[in-house]
């Protein structure tokens, strides 16, 4: 599978803007777009090169203008971020439930409209994240699978809004091996191996996906093959879902 990106101005390496780029899929992917030839600027709350928070107002926009300024050009857009906290529904703390959808569905909103201008220019893209989770829904899991949902409705009305000049997709995940299932074993109350186990044992697979499965998904997305995609939800799940 070729993986050239595709860009209509200027020269040289086309940029990638990756949040969440210090997670298990954030990593994956900066390595495998910087093996495709892109320049990646890659953004974490901690351990990227370019630190933001995406839960505070302004540091969406703040963020692009630094890629800008660094790089003069903005071809891929990439909101990874994401905050999750498992709860009962009558026990999520509502400050928190504000928090994980001002991550997860608000943060990506403004950095997709802090980037859409410069990606019209560049005739680029938007790959956002959601989740399996975002589709189908999970117990314990309100917050975080409204916010998945919520990136679903905004990949499609996007990909409309700003066709034909930016194509937007996004994925929807099953479980990836990654840090963030700390945060389902602590609530199931197992171990981080005992969580993965039944997680594998309910994939029709057998098992679940490696972070960097999921980053070749995001880098079909935008490569030349998948040039007619926009307003698509691809779901690599190892057939837990099956639509």
């Amino acid at each position: 599978m070729s993986t050239e990106p595709v860009t209509s101005i200027g020269s040289g390496e086309p940029v990638a803007l990756v949040t969440g780029a210090a997670g298990g899929l954030g990593r994956a992917l900066v390595a495998g777009l910087e093996a495709d030839g892109w320049t990646v600027a890659a953004a974490a709350r901690r351990g990227g090169r370019f630190a933001a928070d995406l839960a505070e107002r302004g540091s969406a926009g703040a963020l692009v203008g630094r890629v800008i300024d660094r790089f003069g050009r903005l071809d891929l857009l990439v909101p990874n971020h994401a905050y999750m906290r498992m709860a009962p529904v009558d026990a999520h703390p509502i400050d928190d439930w504000w928090r994980v959808v001002d991550t997860n569905l608000t943060g990506s909103f403004r950095l997709a409209r802090a980037a859409a201008p410069h990606l019209l220019r560049t005739g680029g893209s938007i790959v956002f994240v959601s989740s399996e989770w975002g589709v189908t829904g999970w117990p314990n899991a309100s917050a975080y699978a409204a916010s998945k949902a919520g990136l679903i409705g905004l990949t499609k009305a996007l990909a409309r809004e700003l066709a034909p000049g930016v194509r937007v997709n996004a994925v929807a995940p099953g479980v990836i091996d990654t840090p963030q299932l700390r945060v389902d074993a602590d609530a199931a109350g197992v171990t981080l191996d005992e969580i993965r186990r039944r997680y594998a044992a309910a994939t029709p697979l057998g098992r679940i996906a490696s972070p960097a499965e999921i980053a070749a998904t995001i880098r079909f997305l935008v490569s030349p093959e998948a040039g007619y995609y926009t307003g698509q939800v691809l779901q690599p799940n190892g057939g837990t879902t099956m639509a």
